[in-house]
């Protein structure tokens, strides 16, 4: 027996190492052919790339790679020898191919030359291509965020083909040797970006230390011509067979050897953290350092604090949890008594960085800080009975209290400089201050202070005004770490930009899950007339008590969703872990959806009774201050006819008295018919009770709730319906669908104008069904945001009040509830109409649930009513 080359005994072992468990007679059942071509080929001819890594490279005089590996996998189930040929470029490989002096190609593309001499696998890898620039570089999420710059990219790569011929009049292209001299060329600003897989990109940062790089964006469907970028393995067109041979091999893999492949070059592909790619300066750095000791807020719950026991919870501390995990490091805690203790702390590096901080150029002279991962609204917190604060400068001669040593103080000051502020310890002696008297009002981030209102029943309390995020006055909150260690600043940096958005966003609704609602303020009125008191002051408490009743359920419902989470966890672990982690995250997107539109209505309700309540001031006001009139007119009618009464002022307080009357009359008459519209309506959107009801009725009703508002606004609204248009189905849904499209249009449609209009019509449609049209003459919808208005959280106002929820209620009402179908059309400059499409007499079996459904995005619908479809039946 010869003795085997020892280059080829370290192949086979290798190849037994990487299958793991399959056993050395465990072969492939191959037909008589396919045997006997292995007999006639028992070696086949690999091409191997040179510096392509860590997919198929040559290094130390040995193939190496991902690719390289898995055909060594493969040549072990085969029962064949793979000789590896190595080529100068990449073209040099392709041609190599089609002259049939090398019989295999891997990983391969499909460019234009080898499909016409080579058949394909499937693909042994897929992905999305990424993009790889400097890290001052701005965000790219797709090549159109690059046009206008430099491109690198190998020459001969299809790619770089691609580029050429798809961007070439949107690029300058510069073609190097290979990927490694393209990164090079990016890293010295002589080109702007480059592309490839990402683990290609990253594996160059880490091994040639660029600190200086970071990968971004996707190549999207349409720049790739419709496909997500895939690699095979190519073979000799000429040798069916082979190729038959190598999908049986392929075919007969387990998933974790695929597994255990993947984890060898890429990473553990199934940890959920994700590890942090640093340089390895860096990674020296957190060797050296050992513990990263962190100084955090003691008592600013649900941001973080340190309870009783010393443990650090709250929304910061779970990031920073993540971040340890993702850096792969220990961050300790150094116990501090409060927050001005923490600042003193870091200054005098007893600890290394503050785990959440607001950025101020005192604290620039010995920190240095991250981009911010969190951002919450400034808020005012006053007794209940103070009146809502819709202009901060309106108060600012009262006192206002802010937690001591927060960055946010010298933020007001320099904002409002004749602004009265005192520090407290902490939230706790703000809020006793202010139930005591001795302060307006207390200053916070709005997570803190409804956290209190909220776990400490704190309902003589009220979130009573915000403060403009515009004037700098947002909580952006920041890793601040030491100035004299730049590295630990430039890790976290990393680690926060590789911290997905979405981990962030599930931390903080975990801890926000408690529902904070705008409380406004109730003006009643005096020495009126019984009636009238008993009738607005049953209203408020009813509306009151109904709040708290709701609020309560819904901590029910929060904690009862929490059961079923917990109970839902033995269901899915019977479940693949993939799977699990997917519908976990589902279930928190769909509570949080839910939450969020559910606040949505109540804000809605809320804005509803505000302004029925202002609107009341007027007609009471003129009652209360003729009865105080009439009053001193009787006296001082008595007082005459003691001194004895001519005719003439008889006559005079005769006079009066009926004027006076006469008024009050009327405005008791108007006072009565808002309540009673404000009734109706209040009573319709807090139910989805079915009824018949007029149109023209209900919509006149929302008309006259929003008249507050349309005074305060640029825009008119006009109604015309036609009043004998009867509906069977409810009233509420519909009048909350049309409240929000007008507040849609008061909060999007007129910014630069100073007059507008808006309009209310209908008209009917098919048989059985009504056509409404809510339209506007102002700004109008760019096109690029028609297909996605109806999708829940898409708002142009971020940031700015707009939550994104409004028109997706719209949309899931209309389509659930209502039985109708929902279109729009807009043009820049002219104007956007909404036409609803709605039955006479709604579906009698449609849920209530819906209209909190995750409805995806809103078909497009014609401009005008078309006889039923076959589809659904609905005119559209």
């Amino acid at each position: 027996m010869s003795r085997l080359p020892l280059w080829l005994l370290c192949v086979v072992l290798l190849a037994v190492s990487v299958a793991g468990d399959a056993e050395s007679g465990d072969t492939l059942e191959l037909t008589g052919t396919e045997r006997a071509f292995l007999q006639a080929h028992p070696v086949i001819r690999v091409g191997n790339e040179l510096d392509w890594p860590p997919y198929d490279y040559f290094e130390h005089g040995m193939p190496k790679g991902y690719s390289v590996d898995l055909m060594r996998l493969l040549a072990a189930r085969i029962g064949v020898e793979f000789e590896f040929v190595q080529g100068e470029t990449w073209d040099e490989l392709v041609d190599l191919l089609c002259a049939r002096r090398i019989d295999l190609l891997q990983p391969a593309d499909k460019p234009a030359k080898l499909l016409d001499c080579a058949t394909f696998s499937a693909p042994i890898v897929r992905g999305a291509n990424q993009f790889l620039t400097r890290r001052d570089h701005p965000e790219v999420r797709s090549i159109a965020d690059l046009f206008g710059s430099v491109a690198a990219s190998p020459k001969g790569w299809e790619q770089t083909e691609l580029l050429k011929k798809r961007f070439g009049s949107k690029l300058r292209i510069i073609e190097t040797a290979n990927i490694g001299e393209a990164i090079a060329a990016v890293s010295r600003g002589q080109a702007d970006f480059t592309t490839d897989f990402a683990n290609v990109l990253n594996h160059h940062i880490i091994q040639s230390g660029y600190v200086d790089l970071k990968v971004q964006g996707v190549w999207s469907r349409e720049d790739k011509g419709g496909e997500f970028s895939a690699l095979y393995i190519a073979t000799r067109q000429d040798w069916p067979v082979l190729q038959s041979i190598l999908d049986k091999a392929l075919a007969s893999l387990t998933p974790d050897q695929i597994l255990r492949l993947q984890d060898q070059w890429f990473g553990k592909t199934g940890d959920p953290v994700g590890r942090v790619v640093l340089s390895p300066r860096q990674l020296d750095y957190l060797r050296r350092k050992g513990p990263i000791r962190m100084c955090v807020d003691p008592d600013w719950m649900p941001v973080e604090r340190l309870t009783k026991e010393g443990v650090h919870e709250g929304i910061i501390a779970d990031v920073m949890a993540r971040l340890a995990e993702m850096l792969d490091t220990r961050i300790v805690l150094t116990p501090t008594a409060s927050w001005e203790e923490s600042l003193a702390f870091v200054r005098e590096r007893r600890c290394d960085f503050l785990s959440g901080a607001l950025a101020t150029p005192e604290r620039r002279d010995f920190l240095d800080f991250t981009t911010p991962y969190l951002s919450f609204r400034s808020v005012i917190a006053t007794q209940v009975h103070q009146a809502f604060i819709n202009d901060f400068a309106s108060v600012l001669d009262e006192t206002f209290g802010i937690t001591q040593s927060y960055a946010m103080s010298d933020a007001l000051k320099a904002r409002y400089p004749a602004i009265r502020l005192q520090e407290v310890a902490n939230a706790e002696e703000g809020f006793r201050q202010v139930r005591e008297g001795r302060l307006f009002g207390f200053i916070d981030a709005l997570p803190t202070i409804a956290y209190r209102i909220q776990t400490q029943a704190a309902y003589d309390i009220k979130i009573a005004g915000q403060l403009k995020d515009s004037d700098n006055l947002a909580w952006n909150l920041a890793i601040a770490t030491r100035r004299d260690e730049p590295l630990l600043g430039e890790i976290f940096q990393i680690a926060i930009e590789s911290l997905p958005q979405e981990q962030i966003e599930t931390i903080v609704s975990h801890w926000l899950s408690i529902r904070y609602e705008k409380t406004f303020d109730y003006v009643l009125m005096w020495k009126i007339v019984a009636g009238i008191i008993g009738i607005a002051g049953a209203i408020l408490w009813v509306v009151l008590v109904w709040n708290r009743r709701l609020a309560k359920l819904n901590r029910e419902l929060g904690q009862a969703r929490a059961q079923i989470a917990e109970q839902n966890v033995g269901l899915e672990q019977r479940v693949a872990e993939r799977t699990q982690d997917l519908r976990e995250a589902l279930a928190q997107l769909e509570r949080t959806q839910a939450s969020l539109v559910q606040s949505e209505k109540l804000a809605a309700l809320g804005d509803l009774v505000a302004g029925i309540a202002h609107e009341l001031n007027t007609p009471i006001g003129n009652a209360v201050m003729l009865a105080s009139t009439l009053s001193d007119q009787e006296r001082s009618f008595r007082e005459q006819m003691t001194a004895g009464l001519s005719r003439s002022a008889l006559q005079r307080f005769v006079d009066a008295v009926r004027d006076s009357s006469d008024i009050q009359l009327r405005s008791l008459q108007r006072a009565a018919e808002l309540i009673s519209s404000f009734k109706q309506v209040a009573v319709d959107q807090a139910s989805y009770q079915r009824r018949v009801f007029s149109l023209d009725e209900v919509t006149r009703e929302i008309a006259l709730t929003l008249r507050p508002r349309l005074r305060r606004s640029s825009a008119t609204l006009e109604v015309c319906v036609a009043p004998e248009v009867r509906l069977d189905s409810f009233p509420g849904p519909l009048g909350q669908v049309l409240m929000n499209l007008i507040q849609n249009a008061l909060l999007h449609a007129f910014d630069g104008r100073t007059a507008g209009r808006i309009r209310i019509e209908s008209q009917s449609a098919a048989p059985g069904f009504i056509l409404i049209r809510v339209s506007d003459d102002g700004n109008g919808i760019p096109q690029d945001y028609l297909d996605r208005i109806f999708d829940p959280f898409f708002t142009t106002r971020l940031g700015q009040g707009g939550s994104g929820l409004g028109l997706h209620i719209v949309y899931n009402l209309v389509t659930g509830l209502l039985g109708g179908v929902i279109s729009v059309r807009s043009v820049v400059g002219e104007g956007t109409v909404f036409d609803l499409v709605l039955p006479l007499i709604a579906p009698g079996a449609v849920a209530v649930a819906s209209s909190t459904s995750a409805a995806g995005r809103a078909p497009r619908l014609a401009t005008e009513p078309a006889p039923n479809d076959a589809s659904g039946g609905i005119p559209l």
